[in-house]
């Protein structure tokens, strides 16, 4: 269940490295309410893991201030910025940064600030058990798969209870099929939990599977914020679209408005049919498995070419004429007889 108070604010902040032209971050405000699972994603350089680094007191911020459970944490308001390790923060690194030397026990173990030996005991066994590692207590990190590994950095970083956790790109060195069963089991971990997290991710598939909420940046700015399924559906912009995947521009003829369409959204209609859509050609169509890949130029975009994905295209070919809709977006059809 989230809460709409925020547990953690950004409020016009500013972040530029030396040599620079362009902020890394460009006065973005934005906040995190509690429970919620946020994921920033944005191409290399955009300033995801900037931001990440602010709020966990490893950068400092040039202008704008941040807040945590509703106290300032830094910026231009405290003379002294509250440290990392006073922030009651979880982290999670994309190597896990695991202590080679510690047992899956002690790794745990190492953050707890619990003096009592059996209460601190008890925390890592619930932690170990939590994340599926009960029985590997004895292991040492180069004993575990890189999916175990994961989960002991995650087991780690929840141990002292966070505020708040903060996940840094966890999956990018997992394979596909590991990466899709941890990120799973992780979300369900969070949301059993009620856990706020904040995530950075350059994959669009970790953003809509784990997060409640997905924040687009680009060189410092924020671009666009909603649930995963508003930002694919609706992208602002061809730069939001295209973090999640191919989207075609299209042009609303009568009020020249633009959207991005998805092509699992095209519906093929063969021009003695009926008047519904935007006359096309077919350019390519090519078969993919399960769908067929069509390529098709409008005849209402001179110079555009559209993607659309297609269940059955086997009887199209290069130079057919006929017409495209998007689902989604009803018009009044003329069906022909």
């Amino acid at each position: 269940m989230i809460d709409r108070t925020p547990l953690l604010s950004f409020h016009a902040v500013t972040r530029h490295y030396r040599g620079n032209r362009v902020a890394a971050v460009n006065g973005i405000n934005l906040d995190v309410f509690r429970g919620e699972i946020v994921a920033l994603i944005g191409e290399s350089g955009s300033g995801k893991t900037s931001l990440l680094r602010l709020a966990a007191g490893l950068e400092s911020p040039d202008g704008g201030e941040i807040l945590l459970d509703g106290h300032v944490v830094a910026g231009e308001t405290i003379a002294r910025e509250v440290p990392p390790e006073s922030r009651q923060l979880g982290l999670v690194f994309q190597d896990g940064a695991l202590f080679p030397h510690l047992t899956v026990q002690r790794n745990v173990d190492y953050g707890l600030v619990v003096k009592d030996k059996k209460a601190r005991a008890d925390r890592v066994g619930a932690c170990l058990e939590l994340v599926g590692l009960a029985g590997k207590e004895k292991r040492f990190p180069h004993e575990l798969s890189g999916g175990e590994r994961q989960r002991l950095a995650l087991a780690r970083a929840l141990a002292p209870e966070p505020k708040l956790l903060l996940l840094d790109e966890p999956f990018s060195h997992l394979d596909p099929a590991l990466r899709r069963k941890l990120r799973e089991e992780i979300r369900d971990i969070l949301q059993r939990l009620g856990q706020t997290a904040l995530l950075v991710t350059h994959d669009p598939e970790d953003a809509l599977a784990i997060a409640s909420r997905v924040v687009i940046i680009d060189r410092g700015n924020l671009m666009q914020t909603g649930t995963p399924a508003e930002v694919y559906r609706y992208p602002a912009d061809q730069y939001c679209a295209e973090r999640f995947g191919p989207a075609n521009r299209v042009v609303d003829h009568a009020s020249g408005e633009v959207t991005w369409k998805r092509p699992e959204d095209a519906r093929w209609i063969p021009c003695d049919v009926a008047n519904e859509g935007d006359p096309v050609i077919v350019e390519s169509v090519r078969e993919m498995g399960a769908i067929y890949e069509v390529r098709v130029a409008p005849g209402t975009q001179p110079g555009e070419s559209w993607l659309c994905f297609l269940k059955d295209a086997s009887g199209l070919h290069p130079g057919d004429h006929g017409r495209v809709a998007w689902r989604g977006t009803p018009e009044r059809v003329a069906w022909k007889s």
